[in-house]
């Protein structure tokens, strides 16, 4: 990315000025040439690289594409795919993938640092620097971003010790538990949140806010309110006490509060959006469909965001061309099964009983695919956590008696609204008229009976392309309750998998911490070992 090469180069710029200039000045000689400091270097360019690190590498987006896509988003059955190396669409296990997103987060590749060594750093430089006093707050409101994502998909990672080989020289960093990673990213919200002070700093390098300390506060107790719950099957206790520090603190109150990088590489931002772009790779855009799951949801609910994402190719034009718009009528709408092929056994699709056949030459032309409102929206956002997510979250909370203000089914109504009302900040063309939600509440309105079942459907449904959540709090509550696929030589016996594998190669360079934490898994270092809050 051209972020990236601009810090390497400027880095090394600043380096060779360091160690080239003619000065007198003794303080100055006594600067380490051979680093970068606060002193000699702005930081505000590391906070742009971890951002932009986190919406995906560059190199079409490896750890996005296999574990957002290739895992998460068909393991959800929000997609379906029918190539084999699509290996979460069947359960079978493809080492390289499983561990990509641990791998480039730590390690990075190419020009990529890796989002660990990047946001340590950032910290590490400005910690003790009271004039980056709200940058070194929102640093460490990343960190937790960061973090939360990796844990949540392998369990117990290297945490407090990570990235931490020229600070500390630690080459082999331990395995945190799930449990003390935890703790310490809500005790690091409920203090940068209670730090950020709008009279002092404002941050240039920040992509989310642009700097705003009361929006960086809101996200930071929208985090905890995400964090806390989380805990909710592992300590209740804890989660209730988290869910309410964070409601009290003030959560997102608009869609305009959604944490979101917008990717726009016409106006020189080095990034773009990942997912449409694996999406739009032609050999993608062949077998990528809908699933029947989420398209089933949407039509049995009469739900406005299916036309917003889903199309059918015209008669007589070329299915898998981008640009090409397709028939977005409602009735039409038809998801593909999860869990098939195209090879002719048993699992191909075309034995499958609701079959439409070949359209336009196309075996899979009579199932939906995504609409070039996500197709080909590269410049797209890539979200964060959104108002959707938080006010679905406070409708649990309010359905459990915790003490938060408003009901269940105001918080409901209102992350549903969000939900829909959000596919405009992705796509203009994916708009859904207020009208429309209106009439989608009134007939589906919110039963207290049947809270929790619509509370985390609706937030399985709000997630969508942003599936490493949704996998995250399907695993916390099993809603909605998915039919598992059972494809020929699976790796699960037929059951959804529950975390992804920590690489192999940890085993050989940090074989004592890496076998420590493998030993502690209930069910092994395997896509049906579990996470500590998934116990």
């Amino acid at each position: 990315m051209k972020t990236k090469s601009f810090l390497r180069n400027t880095l090394a710029a600043v380096l060779l000025l360091s160690a080239t200039q003619c000065t007198s000045d003794l303080a100055k000689l006594n600067i380490d040439p051979t680093s970068a400091s606060a002193d000699n270097f702005n930081p505000n360019f590391l906070m742009t690289t971890s951002q932009v690190e986190y919406t995906g590498s560059a190199d079409y987006s490896y750890e996005t594409w296999r574990a957002q896509l290739i895992h998460c988003s068909v393991m959800m059955q929000h997609f379906s795919h029918v190539a084999t190396y699509w290996v979460g669409d069947k359960y079978l296990l493809n080492q390289t993938y499983a561990e990509a997103y641990f791998t480039d987060s730590y390690a990075g590749g190419g020009a990529n640092l890796g989002q660990v060594n990047n946001i340590v750093a950032l910290t590490e430089l400005i910690k003790d620097k009271p004039e980056y006093s709200n940058l070194y707050q929102m640093a460490r409101i990343w960190k937790v971003v960061i973090f939360h994502r990796i844990t949540d998909l392998y369990g117990d990672v290297p945490y407090s010790e990570a990235g931490q080989g020229y600070y500390k020289g630690i080459l082999k960093p331990k395995y945190d538990s799930q449990s003390d990673i935890y703790a310490d990213m809500l005790k690091e919200l409920d203090e940068a949140a209670a730090a950020l002070d709008p009279s002092k700093d404002v941050p240039t390098g920040d992509l989310l806010y642009s700097g705003d300390a009361g929006k960086w506060k809101k996200l930071a107790y929208s985090m905890m309110l995400r964090l806390g719950t989380r805990l909710s099957k592992v300590d209740p206790n804890a989660s209730k006490t988290w869910v309410e520090k964070a409601a009290a603190g003030g959560t997102f109150a608009s869609i305009a509060d959604n944490a979101y990088i917008v990717a726009d590489p016409s106006n020189g931002q080095p990034t773009i959006n990942r997912i449409s772009q694996v999406l739009n790779l032609p050999y993608e855009i062949n077998v990528i469909r809908w699933s029947k799951t989420f398209i089933d949801f949407l039509k049995n609910n009469n739900d406005p965001r299916l036309p917003a994402l889903a199309e059918l190719a015209p008669a007589g034009a070329d299915h898998n061309t981008p640009g090409v718009a397709g028939d977005n009528t409602y009735a039409i709408q038809q998801g593909m099964p999860n869990g098939h092929d195209l090879l002719g056994a048993a699992q191909d699709v075309s034995k499958e009983p609701d079959y439409p056949g070949v359209v336009n030459g196309d075996p899979l032309g009579g199932y939906s695919r995504p609409r070039n409102t996500v197709l080909a929206k590269n410049g797209g956002p890539t979200f964060v956590i959104t108002y959707a997510e938080t006010e679905l979250l406070l409708a649990e909370a309010a359905q459990l008696g915790y003490n938060v203000t408003g009901s269940a089914a105001t918080h409901y109504n209102n992350g549903v609204t969000a939900a829909m009302s959000q596919l405009a900040q992705f796509d203009a063309a994916a708009t859904v008229a207020p009208a429309d939600i209106a009439t989608y509440l009134t007939a589906n309105p919110y039963v207290p009976a049947n809270g929790l079942v619509m509370i985390n459907t609706q937030y399985w449904a709000a997630t969508v392309l942003n599936d490493y959540e949704t996998f995250a709090n399907w695993r916390r509550t099993g809603i909605p309750a998915l039919v598992p696929v059972n494809y020929p030589n699976n790796v699960t016996g037929g059951t959804i998998p529950r975390r992804l594998i920590y690489p192999q190669n940890e085993a050989a360079v940090n074989t004592d911490n890496y076998n420590s934490a493998v030993a502690k898994i209930n069910g092994g270092n395997t896509l049906v070992g579990r996470v500590w809050w998934d116990n």
